[in-house]
């Protein structure tokens, strides 16, 4: 449990937050850059004062205290103050990715209509330019200049164990499901989070994350705000179309927390690398980059350590850790200003017996893991075999929790929650170990590919695909499946291109390399449009959906099989 603290009260709901951080003796804001990289100010006292506002428009609205809301709004201001609005009013939101467009085939859509039906079709809070609505009720579509915000606001009893946000995950191995969060799971992990980062004012955090991820959102949010520190927003879009504005905010508004998953890190290489001329940053105000992708690219986050370096980034300050949506955000977290622990393994040994054994990092066998630190002080880890019974350190196996940060379980689904327990401890579907002390993230369980009797992670084969020229992350990925004429398990590579002699001479690369130092032969290259790997809000690749189509035929006329090119 969190240590005592003047922040950590266990009567306290999110309401209670809010007010103490708007009261806090200075003037504590969050700011939000613009695509030009100019920054507005919210201070608290204002969020505060603009959420109750609204909040009176959700009871003019017949909204009471436990009913819930869609949160689908463009603007990282428009989102926070609605966001708030609820949690004064006792509503329960969620917060998912506003649709660009409700044409062709649009994952965010998909998930909105999926979400609305799971949540009991509640109100959905759109931007309002945000015209279209494709077949939801216009009575349940609402923007925030339709609310009624002239009466007087009632505020309803809360109690730390109610309901309070329901994040929907983002589905990388499968559909979404409502992770359940009450007031003391956010509490609770929020001062472990405190703790770890040893938050306090006048710390200021960074963030370019989206809202509806539970990093941007709890992380860069209510975080920063559970500790009356600054906090900064970018909006997404902007930072994927110009990753130089997240590089300004953090130089410029001396940024001292921020974060970053693989797929980030390795926009602002590629961006770095096509500039020829860079501004004179200075980011020696930064204690912890929070590295969390599992597992983590030891590679990309060497590589920008090393880039960022001469602008006074300092090694100590990248931080690898884990986390996920069902234990509220945050898990194990590498010690505060400590270098990160890269460890090389016996790549053979890891997959063939489940064992941990270090070898030199330039041994030919060896497979590079970053840990991820050690648990925080309101999370307990284990490591267990399939039979759900603890195995010794240096032992891979799956990766379970328990704690007061952790989920209930998930909304109005019994059967996925049975599931996810084994007993008090919840089964995160991670394959992991322990290893002097540190703990290492293998990759998802449902990732493996199967291929001669060995056990292959998707993320490994993809992380060597990397080291071909014409191979960048995020534009690769891999698959498995019994081949239905043979009986014989295959290896499919998705890669993003068009088929063609390159193709062919990256796909005999590829195979090449795969095959020399993995051991593993790849049976087909499927060739898809950049677009088409599809990508959590995390930037977590969603093989599954790319196995989905392929099976059902869709990429037949861009395979291309290593039996007909003869490679």
């Amino acid at each position: 449990m969190p240590e005592n603290s003047a922040y950590y009260q266990p009567e306290l709901t999110l309401p209670d937050l809010l007010k103490r951080a708007a009261a806090y003796p200075a003037p504590l804001y969050t700011g939000y850059m613009d695509e030009k990289g100019e920054i507005d100010r919210q201070t608290y006292a204002e969020l505060l004062n603009e959420a109750t506002s609204l909040a009176c428009g959700l009871q003019a609205l017949g909204m009471l205290s436990g009913d819930k809301a869609i949160i689908a709004t463009r603007q990282n201001r428009e989102t926070i103050t609605l966001l708030w609005a609820c949690f004064l009013a006792g509503v329960v939101p969620t917060v998912l990715q506003p649709p660009l467009t409700f044409s062709g085939y649009n994952p965010a859509v998909e998930k909105l209509k999926n979400v609305y039906r799971q949540f009991g079709e509640p109100y959905i809070f759109f931007s309002e330019e945000m015209a279209e609505t494709d077949g939801l009720p216009d009575e349940k579509v609402k923007h925030v200049n339709d609310l009624d915000c002239s009466g007087n606001f009632e505020a309803p009893y809360l109690q730390p164990g109610d309901l309070a946000f329901v994040q929907f995950s983002s589905g990388s191995t499968g559909d979404p499901k409502g992770i359940m969060l009450t007031h003391q799971n956010l509490m609770v992990n929020m001062d472990a989070i405190r703790i770890g980062l040893d938050l306090h004012f006048p710390d200021r955090t960074g963030n370019w994350m989206p809202l509806f991820h539970d990093m941007g959102l709890i992380g860069y949010h209510l975080v920063p705000l559970y500790c009356s520190i600054y906090q900064f927003h970018t909006e997404t879009i902007d930072f994927i179309k110009n990753p130089g504005l997240w590089l300004d905010l953090m130089s410029g508004s001396r940024i001292n927390v921020t974060g970053c998953p693989n797929f980030g890190l390795a926009l602002v290489l590629r961006y770095l690398s096509r500039k020829k001329t860079l501004p004179d940053w200075d980011f020696s105000s930064m204690k912890a980059m929070l590295n969390g992708a599992e597992p983590i690219s030891v590679q990309i986050m060497n590589d920008f350590v090393e880039r960022l370096q001469p602008f006074g980034f300092r090694t100590e300050a990248m931080m690898p850790v884990y986390g996920m949506a069902e234990a509220t955000l945050a898990i194990s977290f590498t010690p505060l200003m400590r270098p990160s622990v890269i460890t090389a393994f016996d790549a053979t040994r890891l997959d063939l017996e489940g064992i941990a054994v270090e070898v030199p990092v330039d041994d030919p066998g060896a497979r590079l893991l970053s840990g991820v630190g050690i648990a925080l002080n309101d999370t307990w880890i284990r490591i267990t075999g399939h039979d759900d019974s603890p195995v010794e350190d240096g032992m891979t196996g799956h990766i379970q929790l328990k704690g007061p940060g952790i989920t209930s379980g998930y909304y109005r689904k019994p059967e996925a929650t049975r599931a996810a327990f084994c007993g008090e401890w919840l089964r995160t579907g991670d394959i992991g170990f322990f290893y002097k002390g540190n703990l290492y993230v293998s990759g998802r369980h449902k990732d493996i590919i199967f291929k001669n009797g060995r056990n292959y992670f998707a993320n490994d084969l993809e992380t060597m695909a990397c080291t071909v020229d014409e191979i960048s992350y995020g534009k690769v990925c891999f698959g498995g499946t019994t081949s239905r004429e043979t009986g014989h398990d295959k290896v499919i590579a998705f890669l993003a291109g068009s088929p063609g002699e390159k193709a062919t001479e990256t796909f005999r690369q590829l195979r090449n390399l795969l095959r020399a130092n993995l051991g593993i032969t790849v049976d087909e290259l499927v060739m898809v449009k950049s677009n088409e790997i599809p990508k959590t809000s995390s930037g977590k690749l969603q093989r599954y959906k790319l196995m989905q189509r392929y099976l059902a035929g869709e990429f037949a006329e861009t395979t291309l099989p290593a039996a007909i090119l003869n490679i």
